[in-house]
Order: C-alpha cells, then sequence, then structure tokens
C-alpha cells in the first residue's frame, strides 16, 4: 500500500511539474513574457503576368523569389506572441520572347512590418505577417509594395531553447505605381531557426536575490 501511495505522489509531482512549463516547452507550450528571436529562409515559384516598367504592355512569364526573413517577437500571452518582420527578398521575373530566347528582370526589395503567432500544444503554430516597403529607381519612380502572408509551421526543439521550423504560407504581394499594379498569389516553402528566451519563475529570481 505504502508502494502504491509513493508512486502516485510521484506521478502527481510530475504532473505539476510539467504543466508548470519552468523554462522549456511541455509540450510545445510557450509562457507569456518569453522572446522570439531568429528568422526563415522561403522560396517560391509560380506563373504571374506582369504591366509595371513595361512599356510593350503586360507580359506573362514565370516568377521565382527568395526570402530572408528576420523574426523578432515577444510573448503577450500564453502561446501568443507579437513582434517585427523585416525581409529582404530577391525576385526574377522571366518572360519568353521571339526566336525561343527568354527576357529577364531581377530586383532586391526591403519590407518590413509586424507579424504574430499562436501555438498548439503540440507545436504546430500559425502566423500572419503584414508588410510595406517601397521602390526607389534612379529615374526617380517609386513603387510601393505591400506584402502579406498567412501560413502553417512547426516548432521542432533540438533542445530547450532553438527549434528548427518548416513553414508554409500562402503569399500575397501587390505593388503599384498610380493606376497600374502586379499582384502575385502563391504558396511559399520555408525553413526557420528560431531561438527561444524563456521567462523564469517569480520565485526563482526572487532566491537568486
Amino acid at each position: 500500500m505504502r508502494k502504491i501511495l509513493l508512486v502516485a505522489f510521484l506521478l502527481f509531482n510530475f504532473s505539476v511539474y510539467a504543466q508548470e512549463n519552468l523554462s522549456h516547452m511541455v509540450p510545445a507550450k510557450v509562457k507569456h513574457g518569453s522572446l522570439l528571436i531568429g528568422g526563415t529562409l522561403s522560396a517560391s515559384a509560380y506563373k504571374t503576368t506582369k504591366e509595371l516598367h513595361l512599356p510593350l504592355g503586360a507580359e506573362e512569364g514565370t516568377n521565382i523569389l527568395a526570402s530572408l526573413r528576420t523574426k523578432n517577437g515577444y510573448f503577450i500571452d500564453h502561446d501568443f506572441a507579437v513582434g517585427l518582420v523585416v525581409s529582404l527578398e530577391h525576385e526574377s521575373f522571366s518572360t519568353a520572347v521571339e526566336e525561343g530566347e527568354d527576357k529577364k528582370f531581377r530586383r532586391t526589395m526591403l519590407l518590413f512590418g509586424p507579424f504574430t503567432r499562436y501555438y498548439l500544444d503540440n507545436g504546430v503554430f500559425g502566423e500572419l505577417s503584414l508588410e510595406v516597403g517601397l521602390l526607389n529607381f534612379s529615374n526617380g519612380q517609386k513603387t510601393n509594395l505591400f506584402q502579406g502572408g498567412l501560413g502553417i509551421g512547426y516548432a521542432h526543439f533540438i533542445n530547450e531553447k532553438i527549434a528548427l521550423e518548416p513553414i508554409l504560407s500562402f503569399r500575397y504581394f501587390r505593388e503599384w505605381e498610380g493606376d497600374k499594379s502586379n499582384v502575385t498569389l502563391g504558396p511559399m516553402l520555408g525553413f526557420g531557426v528560431q531561438a527561444y528566451i524563456w521567462r523564469k519563475r517569480a520565485h526563482v529570481i526572487k532566491e537568486a536575490l
């Protein structure tokens, strides 16, 4: 009987410890007050139509995009983070012309804006981001940029603070100048590395003083 009571007591203590989540995700549960620092590398390729800066009219072609994004956030509630995302994006657009040749355009863009994340207990998270930017050309032209993304990912922890995060997102991108605009819609596949700086318990901090 004593052995049964001892085992029950140990199991109860373990359960309480797991639910308290002192310094890591058990499982994948992030405490309020924690910090999120890291970034994501994403890529996509799809068919699109462009009409900006093309004097002969709209052209259809293939758009290839590579994006490096830094994401730094703060957990304002358990499992819910808000923060700032900064994206450095390199885009290549190619379209077929006469005699089987391809005409290519390349450019690099910088965008920034807020993002939010919400985590489930199993490590799956949803993410929403909204970004703006501005392209300046040497001839004085300016193009406004807007980008929105909605994605789902998974945080796989290789230790208490570092997570590897594959993410699949849907991207909406719009650039406009006057009454002309380009709109791009499509999926993006990304892979990120994030560091989670955990909040300490209040009484642990007091014990260290």
